[in-house]
């Protein structure tokens, strides 16, 4: 696969070079984390030590019984038959959670040997500790990794000048020059998305149908997971929720809050809310929690059984939609509320994608706020469409309420601004991102 520029390159040198602990990233598979972390480490150290307990099961011995930093490096040195050098060599620990006594170690790399620079990275992790609750908590520092967020898809496509652009715009909210190309960008990210190889074979000029063979093979093996990391009786439900998300993100009542009776029939929270969970700890889905009050802080006021759930990546989602690009371009009321679903979700992905913290306000019998934020001291709600037109009653009714001091539409109109309403391209939705309050970079 071609070397693709990602934004946690930067982070993981900003790491580097601070007084750092061991580091895990989390992510689901694919998202490209084992291709980032080898690139940073062949470009910052003489050596990299990559053990993947999948593929290297016997290097778990190395973390049996003794668990000091100085009898796990003897032990790995011996077994690998290397040298794992303090600040030459990283050492970078693969599908950790298929070893237990490796990520207990981190804490003892924490504080016995701080000299030596331990990554550390997961597809399950989450699951797994979620399940297990064996996680060295405030003794590890934490990534998230994300499918490939629309810029840096651009930059794959050689398109960083016109990006460049976009955020000359963003600041100044005057149109951008090349508003229609970047349009016609955002309409094939929706087909493609933000996985690392469905990308590159993109780039490499493949085919929707080639795409869409690597697609499959990327849900499949989530699906395998599913069946590989529960129980029987949880797979069943875990999946059921997985493929409902197409359904429950083109509902007729263009409403895309997560209902239970799109899941089975007769299914509720108290039997299927487990297996959302999993979804959410595996990094499948983002849900984006309803919020009663327009307030902050605003996770005071969630409800948490209201929620919508997003896929991961917009490309996964399409695929299962089989779209094409036509399907995009149309005007069809009839497939409206397919389009406004895929903007959302593409929306949520590059929210997720800055770690940003996103909520949606009201009920489909009243008034619905796709998104709301948080941008500086300003509560902020966002409408979303696919298209040009948008009515904001919902979001004016908000603003209202809540003395927001404006109102974000993100459609597919050029940039604009009046004092009330400030108007985003669909395609600068990361950029918005990057503004709204969001978790530390390094979160322990």
């Amino acid at each position: 696969m071609a070397e693709m520029k990602r934004k946690i390159d930067e982070r993981l040198s900003a790491w580097k070079n601070r007084t750092h602990k061991p580091l895990v990233v989390f992510g689901a598979r694919q998202t490209g984390k084992t291709t980032s972390v080898l690139e940073f480490g062949r470009a910052h150290y003489d050596h990299v030590v990559h053990i993947d307990f999948y593929k290297q099961p016997s290097a778990k011995e190395a973390f049996q019984g003794d668990l000091t930093p100085a009898a796990i490096i003897a032990s790995l040195e011996a077994l690998l038959d290397t040298d794992i050098v303090p600040g030459k060599t990283l050492l970078f620990l693969d599908e950790i959670q298929a070893c237990d006594e490796a990520l207990t170690s981190l804490k003892f790399f924490c504080t016995d040997a701080p000299d030596y620079d331990v990554v550390a990275a997961g597809s399950l992790l989450g699951v797994h500790v979620a399940r297990k609750g064996s996680y060295p908590v405030g003794y590890v520092d934490m990534l998230v990794m994300t499918p490939m967020d629309f810029e840096e898809y651009c930059w794959a496509l050689g398109k960083e000048r016109a990006f460049r652009l976009v955020r000359q715009s963003f600041e100044t909210f005057s149109p951008c020059a090349v508003h229609e190309q970047m349009m016609e960008l955002y309409r094939s990210y929706l087909l493609v998305g933000g996985m690392p190889e469905v990308v590159a074979r993109h780039v490499a000029g493949a085919r929707l149908g080639d795409l869409r063979e690597k697609q499959d093979e990327i849900s499949v093996a989530y699906v395998a997971d599913m069946a590989k990391y529960a129980t029987a009786a949880d797979t069943v439900k875990i999946v059921a929720c997985w493929e409902s998300l197409p359904e429950q993100l083109a509902k007729e009542s263009g409403s895309t809050k997560f209902m239970w009776r799109y899941v089975a029939s007769g299914a509720k929270a108290e039997r299927y809310q487990t297996a959302v969970d999993w979804l959410v700890a595996a990094g499948l889905v983002n849900r984006c929690t309803q919020v009663s009050e327009g307030t902050s802080p605003l996770r005071s006021f969630e409800n948490a059984s209201s929620f919508k759930l997003y896929a991961l990546d917009t490309g996964l989602l399409t695929s299962w939609y089989r779209a094409q690009p036509d399907d995009f371009g149309g005007k069809d009321r009839r497939s409206a509320h397919f389009r406004g679903g895929v903007a959302e979700n593409y929306v949520m992905q590059q929210l997720a994608a800055a770690q940003a913290a996103a909520y949606y306000w009201g009920a489909q019998s009243t008034y619905e706020v796709e998104f709301v934020v948080r941008i500086g001291d300003d509560v902020v709600p966002i409408e979303v469409k696919s298209g040009e037109r948008v009515k904001s009653t919902s979001a004016k009714r908000f603003a209202e309420k809540y003395g927001c001091p404006y109102i974000v539409h993100m459609t597919a109109k050029n940039f604009g601004a009046t004092d009330a309403v400030k108007s985003i391209p669909l395609y600068a939705a990361i950029l918005l991102a990057e503004q709204c309050q969001t978790r530390p970079l390094f979160a322990s």
